[in-house]
């Protein structure tokens, strides 16, 4: 008689999650892992009314795993619009990646990820991203996206004067003032989101937003916190130094001395402010695990960073090279024809100035680190002028996903 572990790997099926037929089933098995003991009937009813059911979802692209009629693994995708300087790419949201209880430890995880990454790629997603445990996400291509940096400034160092406009309380969600405003500030910031992501602009943690207007009555700026035990600020927009009057004023009534600054980019409006007074930056290195990143089509990913790297070449010195410049991954070799500013992109080809890297491509597209060091740590092959023309056409981005667009 086979073993329950041998006949349960092998009745495995794999297929897209329909929503009619498996939606339900879906949200209480993801509430059951995720909410824990005390969590699961909120966060039961967030899948249905936000996370899952409602969202942007990709049912096409996301793959359950079936024994006979029971869900025993998920792994989801959730479809998002990531800028890459002024270029825009679609990048697949990993989130819920779960496994039933009974059924772990099995390795059925594994197939489930790789017939999802499968379908990314033949839906046309163009990267993918994720926030993912230990030493398991390599194995579908994933490398480190970023470094994520909180930034906490001390309550004492902030002005005790008030705001010059009217504040106002608001509970963050669908609101086309703030998705103007956020997006208008962010449209060159690699790694932000293209608001909305979720269409009822909500997120799983319980939020709270300040917002203020201009002498027109017009929402001018706004911060989002995440309540909690410290105060964290994880969004804002608008006048850098009205933020932080609005903020000093709420961290003084509630007794808080110090305020985080959670998931904002290190190029942003706010970060540079509060840059130039006293605050202390705590950034996370992980090696497997954290904030990661896979190409899953480098052509069409380069193709629409096609703009963008030309505008990068005529902003530098080498704005009149011409040649080709071949860049390839595990899976694809891509030739960027190159003259002078203007950037055209071509499957396969051959150049003496080329860029070999296997997986961590990736981080040279979103721009993780200097290129030097990718090459180095990734042991890169680059030839001919790659290296020079990669400090000008991936340079550091220090790209980063606010934690209201996350999945």
């Amino acid at each position: 008689m086979p073993s329950a572990r041998s006949t349960r790997v092998e009745a495995l099926t794999i297929v897209p999650p329909d929503r009619r037929q498996h939606g339900e089933a879906l949200c209480d098995m993801i509430a059951k892992i995720f909410g824990g003991d005390d969590g699961y009937y909120r966060f039961h009813d967030f899948c249905r009314k936000v996370y899952v059911l409602p969202s942007h979802y990709d049912w096409k692209a996301s793959r359950i795993g079936l024994i006979g009629d029971q869900i025993v693994t998920h792994f989801g995708v959730w479809d998002v619009q990531v800028r890459i300087g002024t270029a825009r790419v679609r990048a697949g949201g990993i989130g819920a990646v779960s496994t039933h209880g009974d059924y772990r430890k099995q390795g059925l995880m594994g197939g489930t990820a790789r017939a999802s990454v499968r379908a990314m790629r033949e839906g046309g997603y163009d990267l993918s991203t994720l926030f993912g445990i230990s030493d398991f996400y390599h194995r579908f291509g994933y490398v480190r996206a970023w470094c994520p940096s909180v930034y906490t400034v001390n309550v004492s160092d902030l002005s005790t004067e008030r705001p010059t406009a009217r504040v106002r309380k608001f509970t963050p969600g669908r609101r086309e003032d703030i998705t103007r405003l956020y997006n208008r500030e962010h449209a060159r910031l690699t790694g932000t989101a293209v608001k909305p992501t979720y269409p009822r602009g909500t997120y799983p943690c319980p939020m709270e937003g300040y917002r203020w207007s201009d002498a027109r009555g017009r929402t001018a700026g706004y911060v989002i916190l995440r309540p909690g035990k410290d105060m964290q600020c994880v969004e804002a927009a608008g006048n850098p130094e009205q933020a932080l009057r609005v903020l000093a004023g709420v961290a003084r009534r509630r007794g808080f001395r110090e305020i985080k600054f959670d998931t904002l980019h290190d190029r942003s409006r706010f970060i540079k402010h509060i840059r130039q007074g006293n605050c202390r930056a705590d950034t996370r290195y992980y090696h497997r695990s954290g904030d990661m990143i896979a190409t899953i089509n480098l052509a069409s990913t380069l193709e629409k960073m096609a703009p963008e790297l030309g505008r990068r070449l005529l902003a530098s010195p080498l704005d009149r090279w011409r040649g080709r410049l071949v860049v390839a991954d595990r899976r694809e070799t891509v030739t960027l024809h190159i003259n002078r500013s203007r950037v055209k992109v071509a499957r396969g080809g051959r150049s003496r100035h080329a860029i070999r890297g296997g997986d961590r491509i990736a981080q040279l597209l979103i721009g993780t680190d200097d290129p030097a060091v990718t090459f180095e740590t990734a042991r890169m092959r680059v030839t001919g002028d790659a290296a020079r023309l990669a400090e000008v056409l991936f340079p550091n981005e220090h790209p980063m996903l606010s934690l209201r667009d996350r999945f």
